[in-house]
């Protein structure tokens, strides 16, 4: 069935909440926070065009931003999936759902590449431990993206293979929990309407909080530095070594 409006807007806190705290990791960085590689800056300078401080500033800053956003997003994607739960109650499961009279337990990750080896294994052993103390029961991996041909072969050699779990991923996964099949399709629109209505508490977009601060490192980067040529390549290494 379509999502209801209570549910709509769970998930749009979520959503709200990863922009919110985004906006406040951005505005704490400060310029220690880069830990900059003066090697990799010198040898990706030539090859990138950047003969002064800005480009440097610009790249670091979202270099720091983007492991950090990847991760944290991945999670509240997680969180946004734990909104159809009926409750798990057992370890090793993030999502209960009941089907025809039977209990599924799903443990949920963001992406079809999101884990290692030794992860796949764990996740088969503890949705197998709770298949075991809930008979009857059946174990699920989620994945709240990709599809059939993008889940990695980890997760079908250690999780599907050697853990005998099935897994679900993307359209399939978010259908299976809430019972409606254009789920993801909402799931995805009311991430382009939070993305597009966000403003932080003091009223400012993402990109305006970006902005600010990548000016404000430039201005340290600067003094620290230099903002161009030989000064600026020498101190680099400096006081980076």
């Amino acid at each position: 069935m379509p999502l209801d409006e209570a549910t709509r807007e769970k998930i749009r806190v979520i959503f709200r909440n990863f922009l919110s705290k985004r906006a406040q990791a951005i505005r704490r960085l400060k310029i220690e926070d880069l830990h900059i590689n003066p090697f990799l800056i010198r040898i990706l300078a030539g090859e990138m065009g950047w003969d002064d401080a800005r480009p440097i500033v610009t790249w670091l800053v979202s270099q720091r931003l983007e492991r950090g956003t990847v991760t944290a997003f991945g999670l509240a994607l997680q969180e946004a999936a734990k909104v159809f739960s009926e409750g798990s109650g057992v370890e090793g499961a993030d999502i209960m759902k009941t089907r025809s009279g039977c209990h599924y337990y799903i443990q949920v990750k963001s992406g079809p590449n999101t884990i290692p080896k030794d992860m796949g294994i764990r996740i088969s052993q503890l949705l197998r431990s709770a298949q075991r103390r809930n008979r009857g029961s059946i174990a699920l991996f989620g994945m709240c993206y990709g599809n059939k041909h993008q889940v990695s072969s980890i997760v079908r050699k250690y999780v599907e293979q050697e853990g005998g779990v099935e897994w679900l991923a993307g359209r399939e996964f978010w259908e299976f929990i809430s019972g409606d099949q254009d789920c993801i399709d909402e799931i995805y629109k009311i991430a382009g309407e939070v993305g597009e209505e966000f403003r932080d508490a003091k009223g400012h977009t993402l990109s305006e909080i970006l902005e600010d601060k990548i000016q404000d490192l430039l201005e340290q980067f600067r003094s620290l530095y230099g903002s161009n040529g030989d000064e600026m390549w020498h101190n680099l290494l400096q006081h980076n070594s």
